[in-house]
């Protein structure tokens, strides 16, 4: 393991749980998933180098004896996580596809993180701890926020960086993933520090809420626990491109422009060619034509479809003229939307806006499952390479023409600047 990882797991081995599995069967799960990474994924060494991956491995392997059974499952997703690709690595929590076991069995806590330019804050709240909402987190029990996160990290790819971002709350809201990460005494009781609008900072302990609790982990932001009715969210609104969408993708008119928003890239009761269609139609029918791609949701779906989609676009001489065409991207614009992206970039002159995507143009791909045998934790791994850029793109991911942070005001405020520049330059 890296440095910070092996002080962190050895540090807490004085306080190992009694529940741990034998040895052996760690052992085991982990030659299990090293057997399947080598034979299926295309390049697991492309980002850490061999060497170094096994010498991490060996530290884990003499370090687990004494390490309790929070600090194993982390110890293990570090190494899953050096692989580096936006599509390997583990849950923290339960990973929501039938049939499949619940993970690690971490308890979570009762408010809901997100993280923005500007800090990490609590977007979601039972409505008994609305006073929460909108506090910046400053610590988590005397440790700074950004050592915290840092930490964390280390549990997530490490060549995706804004993909991990992303997922980076849900693994510091999980109790027992804290305590393995010296960043509570006890999974039982979390103590943070934080800070409020009106200047003031307080120390706050929470109880993390049963096993049985369960959040809409598909990258929601601020929702609460499934069928918890008390609880509130900082948002004073809903903007267009957080509203609830029943359909995989939607074609729309927002201020006088078309707007075609993609969730997923799959069919829907319309198929996405006929989707990209409407929406294509939609633009060539307003008095200036113009197209908003809205993919900052997109966490990914079937990428042999977007030829469909590119195709509509090219087709029509309106669109394919410089200045009317933007595309929003976000951290979670993953997988084939990235794909997505890629082909925009080399097809249409669109301009893009807002934050930089998840992964790379050219990336290790396709999301597959495995379970260890033992401790029974669903693990992803990728198995495909998809070169959608020229073969010397070696880009981390794809940064936007106009790149506009998202902040906590603009979130809370329920404000869209990044649909807002794009609407400005089109009818501009």
């Amino acid at each position: 393991m890296t440095g910070l990882c092996l002080g962190l797991v050895l540090a807490g081995a004085a306080c190992a749980q009694d529940n741990r599995a034998p040895v052996a069967d760690w052992e085991a799960d982990l030659d299990a998933f090293l057997t399947v990474l080598h034979a299926e994924h295309d390049n697991p060494y492309f980002h850490t180098p061999r060497e170094q991956f096994e010498a991490e491995i060996a530290a884990y392997r003499e370090a687990l004896p004494e390490l309790s059974r929070a600090e194993r499952i982390t110890g293990f997703a570090h190494l899953v996580a050096l692989v580096g690709d936006g599509h390997t690595w583990m849950a923290m929590h339960p990973v929501p596809f039938d049939g499949l076991p619940p993970g690690p069995g971490f308890r979570s806590l009762p408010v809901r993180f997100e993280l923005f330019a500007d800090g990490l804050y609590i977007v979601g709240a039972p409505s008994g701890q609305a006073d929460l909402l909108g506090a910046r987190v400053l610590a988590f029990e005397g440790v700074p926020v950004e050592t915290a996160m840092a930490r964390g990290l280390s549990l997530l790819p490490s060549d995706a960086v804004n993909f991990s971002d992303e997922m980076l709350p849900e693994w510091l809201m999980q109790a027992e993933l804290l305590e393995a990460l010296d960043l509570a005494s006890t999974a039982d009781r979390i103590t943070l520090s934080l800070s409020f609008a009106d200047g003031t900072t307080q120390d706050v302990q929470l109880s993390p809420m049963g096993t049985d609790a369960r959040y809409d982990w598909i990258f929601s932001r601020d929702t609460g626990p499934v069928g918890q009715e008390d609880w509130v969210r900082v948002a004073e609104r809903t903007p267009v491109w957080m509203e609830d969408v029943p359909v995989p993708s939607r074609a729309l008119v927002v201020d006088g422009v078309a707007y075609l928003q993609i969730l997923q890239v799959g069919n829907g009761p319309q198929s996405y060619a006929d989707v990209a269609a409407q929406a294509v139609a939609l633009a060539e029918q307003q008095d200036r034509p113009a197209l908003i791609i809205d993919l900052r949701r997109c966490v990914g779906g079937d990428g042999t479809l977007n030829p469909g989609l590119i195709e509509a676009i090219t087709s029509s001489d309106a669109l394919m003229q410089p200045g009317r065409m933007a595309v929003l991207t976000s951290r979670r614009t993953h997988s084939a939307a990235v794909m997505l992206v890629s082909a925009l970039e080399q097809s249409t002159p669109a301009r893009f806006y807002g934050q930089p995507t998840a992964d790379r143009p050219n990336h290790h791909g396709e999301t597959n499952i495995f379970v260890t045998p033992n401790s029974q934790l669903p693990l992803i791994h990728a198995s495909e390479y998809y070169q959608t850029s020229t073969p010397d793109d070696d880009r981390l991911f794809v940064t936007p023409d106009v790149e506009i942070p998202e902040q906590f005001s603009d979130f809370a405020a329920g404000r869209d600047p990044v649909l807002s520049a794009a609407l400005t330059d089109l009818k501009g």
